[in-house]
Parts: structure tokens; sequence; C-alpha cells
């Protein structure tokens, strides 16, 4: 590497790092995180619900009285979670009191009413009427006490007692430890965890190498479009300043996956004692943030993939960028690119669950989803290596070397080229220029 290439390199780094849309858009993919999984528990704090106010007309006798009594939960301000109104029909026609119902409910004197039929044990149906019905775990919960009453009342109707069936049915729940098989024995692992972290950074991988070589492509028609190329290719050959800009745009991404890997790190050690923080005590969320353990090994392949799958995607997102005269025509053609990268973030969610099986070996060889899909079985078979990880890693390193002979070809020849846009025909004409 000489001093020419070096001076691309820091060129291209330098001059990003220093703007304030890098620094600012290093700091918010973690608080987007932040945002992401702590958000919801924020404005719960933020946004206190009150009390409900529903009319019940219960024309079976059987459910209001229990109903009431199983939700009497209180709100964290000291009110009642629910209050029920009970309507007797006695001599009244159904439809009059329902109107009357929604009249009250339009005029926001109560929020709603259930009607629970006369057969209830049989039809097994209710019908709840609001202003609004967006509150899906309310009615969930107002479901599943109704439910319970009524398999009671069919319980004891056959002679069984329910308090006993129940007491027999929680006695009987059976919690599954998973632990991952691996050459030193066996690990305690959660599957939740696994994937969650793989996920993210999954993600991450996929929109990095999106991103930075969009922004190779950017640097390149600005350059060409600026006459700045003529200059620069007087006193070096393309291929340096192809290699040049590649590099120094990979240290951008290096710089934040940095940034991003402390960040997870800190949440893998630090989550659940932040999680209990905010107030949030459920125990399968906390088990599942407690259990990810982002590894050295997982970083280190995520830094590898990174590059591989940058450099790969980038070398293409060159081309275009040496093909075209304007930022507009770059965005049309790219977008086959952007398919493929897609592509292998959708497989990645199947081959996470099933990263053993025949077909997630060979997909995860293929270089266009190498990158996302291989890494992925990685990340979840951790700290086992999947088999085909470090063929993957040869195939991605000799397709990418030969990828970049055919692009420096087509990249030397289109950086000086003006004027109309050559046709992808004529673009690959250029492959045989000596």
């Amino acid at each position: 590497m000489n001093k020419k290439v070096l001076a691309v390199i820091t060129r291209e780094y330098v001059t990003r790092v220093r703007t304030k849309g890098f620094i600012i858009g290093t700091l918010i993919i973690p608080l987007m995180f932040v945002l992401i999984f702590g958000g919801v528990f924020i404005f719960s704090v933020l946004f206190q619900p009150s009390t409900k106010d529903y009319h019940v007309i219960d024309q079976s006798g059987l459910i209001y009285d229990d109903f009431v009594l199983m939700l009497s939960d209180t709100l964290d301000s000291g009110e009642p979670e629910f209050r029920f109104t009970k309507v007797d029909l006695e001599d009244q026609n159904l439809d009059t009191v329902i109107s009357n119902l929604q009249s009250l409910i339009n005029g926001k004197e109560i929020d709603g009413y259930l009607l629970i039929p006369e057969d209830i044990v049989e039809s097994r149906k209710v019908k709840y009427a609001a202003r609004s019905v967006s509150n899906w775990d309310e009615q969930k919960e107002i479901g599943r006490s109704i439910s319970r009453i009524v398999t009671n009342y069919r319980l004891a109707k056959k002679g069984f007692p329910p308090d006993s069936i129940r007491k027999e049915f929680r006695q009987g729940r059976v919690e599954l430890i998973s632990r991952q098989v691996t050459e030193e024995g066996e690990l305690e692992k959660s599957g939740a965890s696994s994937f969650v972290l793989t996920y993210i950074l999954a993600y991450v991988l996929f929109l990095m190498v999106m991103l930075y070589g969009q922004t190779v492509m950017r640097s390149v028609i600005e350059e060409k479009s600026q006459r700045i190329t003529e200059t620069i290719v007087s006193s070096m050959k393309p291929i340096e300043l192809l290699v040049g800009k590649l590099i120094g745009i990979s240290f951008l991404g290096l710089t934040q996956l940095i940034v991003i890997g402390l960040f997870v790190l800190g949440s893998s050690v630090y989550g659940v004692a932040i999680f209990t923080g905010f107030g949030v005590t459920t125990p399968d969320l906390l088990d599942v943030v407690n259990q990810i353990n982002f590894s050295a090994s997982v970083f280190a392949f995520f830094i590898i993939f990174f590059l591989m799958g940058y450099i790969f995607y980038a070398g293409l997102y060159a081309v275009i960028g040496a093909i075209v005269n304007t930022e507009d025509e770059g965005q049309h053609l790219q977008f086959p690119i952007i398919i493929l990268i897609i592509f292998g973030f959708f497989m990645m969610f199947s081959v996470a669950q099933n990263p053993e099986t025949s077909m997630a070996y060979w997909i995860s060889l293929i270089p266009l989803f190498s990158p996302i899909v291989m890494f992925a079985r990685i990340a979840v078979c951790d700290p086992v290596i999947p088999d085909g990880a470090y063929l993957s890693i040869v195939i991605m390193i000799v397709s990418t070397v030969l990828l970049l002979k055919i692009i420096a070809k087509i990249y030397r020849v289109g950086i000086l080229m003006y004027g109309k846009k050559p046709s992808l025909k004529e673009a690959l004409k250029w492959i045989r220029y000596s």
C-alpha cells in the first residue's frame, strides 16, 4: 500500500468522521435501540391510564358477580382499574337499553358496555362495545376473566371441583430449561435471547453494508461530476483510488461498529438492572435480557462479515457511481443491489431458527448472502462454530477479489466517461479493455 492510497484512505475517513452527520448518526443508532426497547415502558409511565367505566348487561345471571371480583385490581394511582355497573333489563327492551348506552358512550360518560347473552355457556360469545377498541390487552383481560368463569361453571356442572382442577393445572406446569451442548459440556442458553441478539446484530449489519455502500457510490459520483477524478487519476492509478476509497470509508463503519458493540456489551451486562430501574418486573422479559451473551467471538465475526459484505457490495456500488453522471441515475440502478441485501436479511429469520439444516448451510456459502446469513448461523450457535463458517470466509475472500478485478476494469473507464449514461452491454464491454 503506497502513500497515494494512504492519502485517499485518510481523506475519505477524516473528512467524513468529523462531520456532524456522522457524529449524530453514530450516537443515534444506540439511542434508537434504547427507544425501541425502553420507549414502551417509559411512555407507559408518562401516560398513566385512568379508570375505565363499563356497564354490564348479564342476561345469564351467572357472570357479573364473579367477574367484578376478578377484575378488582387498582392502578398505580390507587384508583380501580375498572368500574362496572350492572344493568338490569327488567321489562325494558334490549334495543332501547343498548341505544341509551351508546348515547352515554358517545357523550363520553362511560367507556363502553358488555352484553353477556343468556346462553353464554353454550355460545361462548360476549359483545364488547366501546368508544375505542384499540386496547387489546384490556380486551384480552376481560375475555380471559369471563372464560374462566364459564369454565368453572361447566366443570362444576359436571361434578368437577374447579379450584382443585386449576390447582392441579398450576402444579402440572413444566418449565423448559434449554441447554446448548458444546465440546466443553452443556451451557444454559435461552433460544429467545439468542434470536433477539442475532436479530439486532444482523439488522445493524444489513443497515451498515447498505448505508456505506451507498456512501461509496455518492463519493464516486461527486468526484466525477465535479471533475475531481480527472485530477486524481493523473497522479495515481484508478485501482489505487478505488481501493483507497473502499478502505477509507470502511473505517467509518468500523468506528460506528465499535460504538455499537460497546453499547450492546453494556446492555447485556447491565440490561436487567436498567429494566428493573424503569419498573419492568416481567420475569420472562428479564430472563431473556439476562441470558443475552455478546461474546468476543461473535463480535469478531461481526466485524469480519461486515468488512467482507461491505467490500463486496461497495464494489458494486462503486461501479454504479462510475457509469452514471447524477445521483438520481444512481438511485435507480442500485435497486437490484438493495433487493439482494434485503433478501439475505429476510432469509436470516428462517436460518436463525434452523441453523443446522442443509439448506441453511448451502445458502450461507453463497457470497451474495454470506455476510448476513452465515453471521446469523454463527451468532445463534455461539459458542459452537457451525459447519461452513470458515469455508464461507474463504469463498467470500476469493469472490471479492475476483469481483474487484472485474469492477476495477469498469471503474477505470467509467470515471472518465461523461455525457450519456452507458448501457449495461456497453459497460460489460469495458471489461475486455486492456
